[in-house]
């Protein structure tokens, strides 16, 4: 009879042997303990010098799976065959080796090794029976594929029979051994099942063995593998006389959310044996059967098994699970940070299954009492950082100053100052005088966080003292103006203007936004006057203001200051021409792309794109050779809106041969909308190059040029 067995040995990545099962010693005379902590070339010798080495490298390397072909490489351990065989003085392998995953990295190897000596053996014999040449069926595989229905039915059986309980137990022992790394055992157990060993059955079989540290780490695996097969067995062991077995067992039946155990379960969690009560209730609350959580609501009041219970009613409590977390929030002592953690989980939960998350604030905000919002709060203070998101979560849904009070005081934790600044939000104007302390607060970070809320609630009553903060300090002065483009206020006004003439580019653009969002109509007698003021920024931002009000008083102006002795004052108005609705708004702006500073051509390049004539297409194929990279960049985008055919020469070059990435993409998006056939090449060209942002462009880019098909 043909052996069932497959031997089977790992590595780590460093082929140093880890597991050498018992096969292998009965095959080769290599015992386990004088193979594991040896390097592979040692105990294999003869690996190198038949070019073997390489394939194992490979696997390392690629996370490839290589196969040795016993009609190619014979064998990978050289041993006489099991049985005489008339062919063979050395067994026939099939060797598979494959990677051993941990993580997203390859932590070693495991190496799979089928004696197929008498299997060849047979299938020599049946091709001569048949007439059919054993070279038409080299592998077991390929027989499966066979026309004659008796080389199927053989290869079947053979497959059938595959098996390997020695190296599973050795696999086993091995994370018994090593400190149960399950990462590598469940890696390990894939690759068998891949290679058609049954793995299943021999961890059933031990599981009910002899053998009470391979019964543990059976049941271990079993729950691992995620195979609801397994769930009758387990069911059994959870009469294991050893307790260990027992405990994984119940492990086991939870990870493989058994609703079959469910009474066995809930047994063990009243059975007040905290050794396996407390993994009972942990596998109720993952098998999710929710019309158990009425018997798990009293364990809340055992200590011992508290942290189980709330963590389980988190998964499939109800509303009677709220009630009485609740209720154990409202007295003295609680273990709030506990409380926290699983209200928050219901809560989502119950807005992810049914958007009713809402319900649960509800019947939270109708049960709490002083008591418990005072524990809330005493927690904010001593709380693991993991339990902080909770407890502001909480506090942040009370109508209550203390627990809006206890929130403003942590405004300047940097790892939750979103959650809480969404929750002091969530309270509007109510909270603005508590916000308003906190702007002379000590801490910056709180300041900012302050000013930040203010603007979102959009109270007006802050604006006085977001005013008098104004200047006072460099790092909140564009936050405040962010607020104060918020709120909107007409009170503004003065202060924003003041901010124009400031030397920081930023500041000054942040103040034209706010006073942009503002609006007032009298604004415009404001501006005029900065068109002739010395300080360039300070035109720079009037004609930015002008230009976006379209003020039709200030048209010619802004014309004029196209010419502008200063560079930052020409760009802005550049930019603002092409929206007054000119007819001669081409014409600057082809001047402008011929002939100023970079900044100011790449500005016009862009400009160009928003306003029509017969030179815009001309003037801007003339930019795709400017010596300044944004200048072409915006040209070729520019190009893209007017589809000229004229251009498409131009853009093929720079497509090709730009210096700089983004110029390329850009001349190809622009050439895809006006020739496809021109861009299609460049597409191939992306496609071939392997740069990922290349790549990218080609996905996202539709061709619909002249010649699309």
């Amino acid at each position: 009879m043909t052996s069932k067995f497959v031997g089977v040995f790992t590595t780590n990545s460093d082929l140093i042997i880890q597991v050498w099962d018992a096969t292998l010693t009965h095959w080769s005379g290599i015992r386990a303990e004088d193979a594991s902590g040896q390097s592979l070339l040692k105990v294999i010798p003869e690996l190198e010098a038949r070019g073997l080495t390489r394939y194992f490298h490979q696997v390392l390397e690629d996370g490839v799976v290589e196969v040795l072909a016993p009609a190619l490489h014979h064998y990978l351990i050289s041993c006489p065959p099991q049985t005489p065989s008339p062919r063979y003085d050395r067994m026939r392998q099939r060797v598979i080796i494959a990677p051993l995953q941990q993580d997203s990295s390859i932590a070693g190897l495991i190496v799979t090794i089928e004696d197929v000596t008498q299997r060849l053996d047979r299938e020599h014999d049946i091709a001569e029976r048949l007439d059919k040449p054993s070279s038409a069926r080299p592998d077991l595989m390929g027989a499966l594929e066979d026309r004659n229905w008796r080389v199927r039915l053989d290869a079947v059986r053979e497959i059938s029979q595959r098996a390997a309980p020695n190296a599973i137990a050795a696999l086993l022992q091995s994370v018994r051994n090593n400190h149960r790394n399950f990462g590598l055992l469940n890696s390990a157990l894939n690759v068998l099942r891949l290679t058609d060993v049954d793995t299943h059955s021999t961890l059933i079989d031990f599981l009910k063995g002899e053998d009470q540290d391979l019964r543990i780490q059976a049941a271990l695996s079993l729950g691992e593998q995620r195979d609801a097969r397994a769930i009758p067995a387990l069911i059994e062991a959870t009469w294991d006389q050893n307790v260990n077995v027992v405990y994984h067992a119940i492990e086991a039946l939870g990870r493989l959310r058994a609703f079959e155990a469910v009474d066995r379960l809930i047994e063990f969690a009243e059975s007040k044996n905290f050794f396996l009560a407390f993994p009972a209730i942990e596998a109720l609350g993952e098998i999710g059967n929710s019309a158990v959580s009425f018997r798990i609501i009293p364990f809340l009041q055992d200590e011992m098994l508290r942290e189980p219970a709330a963590r389980a009613l988190a998964r499939i409590g109800d509303e009677f699970a709220v009630e009485a977390l609740i209720a154990l929030l409202n007295q003295q002592g609680a273990p709030t940070q506990l409380i926290a953690r699983s209200l928050t989980d219901l809560h989502d939960r119950y807005e992810a299954k049914y958007e009713e998350g809402s319900y649960i604030v509800g019947l939270y905000r109708n049960s709490i009492k002083p008591t418990g919002v005072q524990n809330l709060i005493d927690a904010l203070s001593t709380a693991e950082p993991e339990n902080l998101r909770p407890l502001v979560w909480l506090l942040g849904r009370l109508d209550s100053p203390a627990a809006t009070r206890a929130l403003t005081w942590r405004l300047g934790s940097t790892e939750l100052r979103s959650e809480i600044l969404d929750a002091l939000v969530r309270h509007g104007s109510t909270v603005t005088e508590l916000l308003v302390e906190q702007l002379n607060a000590d801490d910056p970070e709180t300041r900012g966080a302050a000013v930040t809320a203010l603007g979102r609630i959009r109270d007006k009553r802050a604006i006085p003292e977001l005013i008098r903060l104004l200047g006072t300090d460099p790092e909140l002065t564009i936050p405040i103006i962010a607020a104060l483009t918020f709120i909107q206020d007409p009170a503004a006004m003065d202060p924003l203007f003041s901010l124009l003439g400031t030397p920081d580019a930023a500041v000054r653009r942040a103040a034209v936004g706010a006073l942009n969002a503002l609006g007032v109509p009298e604004m415009v007698k404001r501006v005029i006057p900065l068109f002739e003021d010395a300080n360039p920024g300070i035109r720079e931002a009037a004609v930015s203001i002008a230009g976006y009000f379209g003020y039709p008083e200030c048209i010619e102006t802004i014309f004029l200051l196209c010419h502008d002795t200063d560079a930052t004052v020409r760009r802005a108005a550049i930019e603002q021409i092409a929206f007054l609705d000119e007819k001669r708004a081409a014409i600057v702006l082809a001047q402008a792309l011929s002939s100023d500073v970079p900044s100011v051509r790449a500005a016009a390049a862009a400009a160009m794109s928003h306003v029509d004539g017969p030179a815009v297409a001309a003037s801007l194929t003339a930019a795709l050779r400017d010596d300044d990279s944004w200048v072409r960049y915006f040209a070729a985008r520019s190009l893209s809106r007017h589809r000229s055919a004229e251009s498409a020469s131009e853009l093929y070059r720079l497509a090709q041969f730009d210096k700089f990435q983004q110029v390329r993409i850009a001349a190809f998006e622009a050439l895809s909308r006006i020739d496809a056939g021109l861009a299609g090449s460049i597409a191939d060209l992306f496609r071939a190059s392997g740069d990922p942002d290349l790549q990218q462009a080609v996905s996202r880019t539709p061709l619909s040029g002249s010649g699309a098909s």
